[in-house]
């Protein structure tokens, strides 16, 4: 083990003679040895030390080599160890001896100082690197570790508690706390050696199992009935996923988990139904509430959310005059998630804020790495939720990321989507007032998808309205939908609002929107939301 010892003072000397062979302590040593221990002697003192139980055989080996390899080179050398040490109650302490060849063939000089503190610290810090501190179990990164190096055959277990939250909320947290140390119990008692297990976090636990089949369903059973018996007032109910594993199929840890996840996501709740297999088929519901929701930490934590960006360009110039930000989420293993799979259930967790404000950094940190190469970055959107417009704190927080960026705020706008508007229109109109007077462009995104636009935009006093394309399909065009549009399109001129459609698919879309006064387009008929990297291929030419 490589340590490098907090500095301080030797607690002692040591000086052989090589020619004498004899060794002398510096007078420091009183305050640690024994008192009948001589300062200066010519027999072995390590054999002596020995004797007093100061140190133990496989450490003075250790010294007896060291002295030997130093006392046969030529040249100035020198050599350290980490040495345990025993004082007179028999407490372990922990000293580094340095050795220094001071005079080849005459001198060896020893330095011992106490590390003990340092030591300790590393060996804590390392046991809470691999263990849970609540209830002893392996870490996330632990386990996986254990679980890579298996070479026998295994299953993995995945459970947790349903409804632990309200069990927290009943009895608080240290009440919640105890029922996950009685958790921990209990695997470790069923284990008895035969796998180990972990807690990831919260009350979600995963086990490796050395077993077959028969032996797996034995083991949940008894492990779900002796949770449930923790107490008999709380109603505690478990259903267990399992993954058994393919040792000719190549996938990480996390993997293998997330798939006794999902096996367990299909009984979760079950009274009659205490453990389920994964199968092939269920690789079709990977991607489903459950799995997000266990996912979406580490995926923020590992930037596997990207920012693709979606240009809008001036049907008359053809030229991008802005653009909207737009998250994906780029999974390891089951590549590209398109929004519409995971925004549903942030929107219910409500981790979509916390979404939200990561997409706006990005942005921000696009548009300051544009301008500090000196490209003409054009307008950039990002998309924001009633969940987000409702948080006291909105409009604060995100200008303290446009400033830690120095960023341009005419280069941000804000959209805001219809239905956060409908829901609560006088509280929206304040924070849209409040944007504005930062100096935002504020958005009302999708217009025309719900049911009272209008009645919005007579409230709400935004600065452009993103049309939602709905009106038209495809290469018809609709004959309704094309009075509306050209309607909606010269009222806003009349309220000095820019208007932007998106959703535009075709040329004939295009054009229409053209001649009735509608000049800025956003859809897939100039381009598909693409990677940063391309869409700055794209504006590196703009003027």
């Amino acid at each position: 083990m490589e340590y490098v010892s907090k500095p301080n003072f030797p607690i002692f000397h040591i000086i052989y003679d090589l020619e004498n062979k004899t060794f002398e302590f510096s007078k420091e040593a009183c305050s640690f040895l024994p008192e009948q221990f001589p300062l200066k002697f010519e027999k072995e003192f390590l054999s002596l030390m020995k004797e007093m139980k100061i140190i133990e055989e496989d450490n003075a080996v250790i010294i007896t080599d060291t002295f030997k390899e130093l006392s046969e080179k030529t040249v100035l050398s020198s050599a350290a160890k980490e040495i345990k040490m025993f004082d007179s109650f028999g407490n372990v302490n922990w000293f580094r001896w340095d050795f220094l060849l001071s005079e080849p063939g005459k001198k060896i000089i020893v330095s011992v100082n106490d590390i003990n503190e340092n030591i300790n610290l590393y060996f804590h810090l390392t046991e809470r690197l691999e263990y849970d501190e609540l209830t002893g179990l392996y870490t996330k990164e632990a386990f996986k570790r254990r679980v890579e190096q298996e070479t026998q055959p295994y299953a993995i277990l995945y459970f947790d508690i349903w409804h632990f939250k309200a069990i927290n909320d009943t009895y608080g947290k240290a009440g919640g706390d105890l029922l996950l140390i009685h958790i921990a119990d209990v695997l470790r008692r069923l284990l008895n050696g035969n796998g180990y297990a972990q807690r990831i976090v919260a009350d979600r636990f995963a086990v490796l199992l050395y077993t077959d089949k028969v032996y797996i369903e034995q083991f949940i059973t008894t492990m779900v009935k002796e949770i449930a018996d923790y107490d008999l007032n709380i109603h505690i109910v478990c259903n267990v996923g399992i993954f058994i594993n393919n040792p000719d199929e190549a996938l990480p840890a996390f993997a293998k988990i997330d798939r006794a996840s999902i096996a367990q996501s299909v009984i979760k709740g079950s009274y009659t139904k205490i453990f389920n297999y994964y199968e092939t088929e269920l690789t079709e519901k990977l991607i489903n509430e459950q799995t997000i929701t266990s996912n979406m930490l580490e995926a923020l934590d590992n930037n596997q959310f990207v920012i693709y960006y979606q240009p809008q360009y001036s049907h008359i110039t053809e030229k991008i005059v802005g653009a909207e930000g737009l998250v994906r989420w780029l999974h390891p293993d089951f590549g590209l998630i398109s929004p519409d799979k995971f925004i549903p259930v942030f929107e219910k967790n409500s981790f979509i804020t916390t979404l939200d404000m990561y997409v706006f950094e990005q942005v921000c940190k696009f548009i300051r790495k544009c301008m500090n190469q000196g490209i003409a970055i054009v307008p950039i959107s990002t998309n924001f939720s009633r969940f987000d417009v409702i948080q006291e704190d909105f409009v604060e927080r995100l200008d303290e990321i446009r400033q830690m960026y120095n960023v341009p705020v005419e280069k941000i706008r804000i959209e805001i989507t219809e239905s956060a508007v409908v829901e609560g229109s006088d509280y929206i109109s304040d924070v849209v007032t409040k944007l504005q007077e930062c100096g935002y462009i504020v958005e009302m995104d999708d217009f025309g998808s719900g049911y009272s636009s209008l009645n919005v935009l007579k409230d709400i006093d935004f600065d452009i309205i993103k049309l939602d394309m709905k009106f038209m399909s495809n290469e018809k065009r609709n004959e309704r939908g094309s009075t509306i549009l050209s309607s909606v399109v010269g009222m806003s001129a009349k309220l000095n609002m820019t208007i932007i459609a998106e959703g535009v698919e075709t040329e004939l879309q295009a054009d229409f929107l053209r001649d009735i006064g509608c000049e800025i387009i956003q859809g897939y008929f100039y381009s598909k939301p693409i990677p940063e990297a391309e869409f700055l291929e794209k504006i590196k030419n703009l003027k």
